[in-house]
């Protein structure tokens, strides 16, 4: 079992993944992406059926690092030969989620590849307003979600899946007024793992109450406030 992390996740979230039996991997930046999110998973990969989609241009910086997670993700690896940059959107290409057959995000920026695979595939593709939609989504499996966006919550309706609308804000990411809570936390199995204290949350309550509902547990991994790494990959 893997972790793939911002290499910057506060050091006692780190060492609370691993004690839960997860070897982690910490991602190093994409110079392409505004300093703050540059070590963002939910901004350098997107996982999507087989695949596991990051740049091509951060691919030829960090090919052994990433053909290390794709393995141990057994999961082909597919650089896209896509321009990123700091600016909006230009910055959003990998950030989608996948709720079984369904993929969300703004894709209108999603690379061409990505598209022909989900295609091939047979997902039906969801264009949201919000271009961090991965950022601002947890996902519990193919039965539910969480956001504060509501472009994304009009999407779990069209979707026909169980959706909970939380406040926006309650979680820290450095260099933005507030981060997301999709970005705060990854799912593994049936449990949702939050950086920081998801009670922390004004609605954390109600936000575990919802997931144990859907059949997830939801675990702190410290004691801090919510903090945005740009999602924790589990494989």
């Amino acid at each position: 079992m893997i972790a793939v992390i911002d290499e910057r996740m506060p050091q006692d979230a780190k060492a609370r993944l691993v004690e839960f039996g997860f070897s982690v991997i910490s991602l190093p930046p994409f110079t392409r992406l505004a300093a703050p999110v540059a070590s963002h998973p939910d901004m350098l990969m997107l996982p999507l059926g087989d695949r596991l989609f990051v740049y091509k241009e951060y691919y030829e910086a960090h090919a052994p690092l990433l053909e290390a997670v794709a393995e141990a993700a057994n999961r082909t690896l597919c650089a896209v030969d896509a321009t990123a940059s700091a600016q909006y959107p230009d910055d959003i290409g990998l950030n989608l989620f996948a709720v079984g057959k369904h993929l969300v995000g703004r894709t209108d920026k999603t690379p061409r590849e990505i598209l022909d695979y989900a295609s091939e595939q047979g997902y039906t593709l969801h264009f949201v307003k919000q271009g961090y939609a991965k950022c601002s989504t947890v996902v519990l499996g193919n039965l539910a979600i969480i956001s504060a966006d509501p472009s994304i919550l009009a999407a779990a309706t069209e979707m026909g899946i169980a959706s909970l609308s939380v406040s926006a804000g309650g979680i820290s990411l450095p260099g933005y007024d507030y981060g997301f809570l999709g970005g705060a936390c990854g799912v593994f199995g049936n449990r949702v793992l939050f950086c920081g204290d998801f009670n922390t949350h004004p609605d954390g309550i109600t936000i575990a109450a919802f997931c144990r509902q859907h059949g997830f547990e939801t675990a702190s991994l410290s004691d801090q406030p919510l903090f945005d790494v740009g999602s924790i990959f589990f494989f």
